[in-house]
């Protein structure tokens, strides 16, 4: 029985290691855009979204004392937060540290 090649669309990485060496590489690109973007790094914003969490808890809660928070003042308390940082060395930009912070508290949905 004789077996004929069948050309691939896509190279075959040599090995399980060079993929993700390969994988690894492609991150460390993408994570570095996006810090030359001023795009704010996940974790923080996740710190910023908790402290504001938790100076909108302390204060009192919501605007009429409840202990519901509007999402609204998380955002504004951690965007507050966030003003002025800077992630190694490079300024964060408004306009990405408010989309961030949006999309992290409340994702679209496709």
């Amino acid at each position: 029985m004789m077996f004929a090649s069948i050309p691939l669309a896509h190279p075959v990485t040599a090995s399980k290691a060079a993929r993700k060496a390969a994988d690894r590489e492609r991150k460390r690109e993408a994570r570095k855009a996006m810090r030359q973007a001023g795009v704010p790094d996940p974790r923080m914003l996740d710190a910023a979204i908790v402290d504001a969490m938790r100076d909108a808890i302390a204060a009192g809660g919501g605007p009429d004392g409840s202990t519901t928070i509007p999402l609204r003042e998380v955002l504004r308390l951690a965007a507050r937060s966030l003003q002025g940082r800077t992630q190694q060395g490079i300024a964060l930009d408004r306009a990405e540290m408010h989309r961030s912070l949006a999309n992290r508290l409340a994702p679209r949905r496709n």
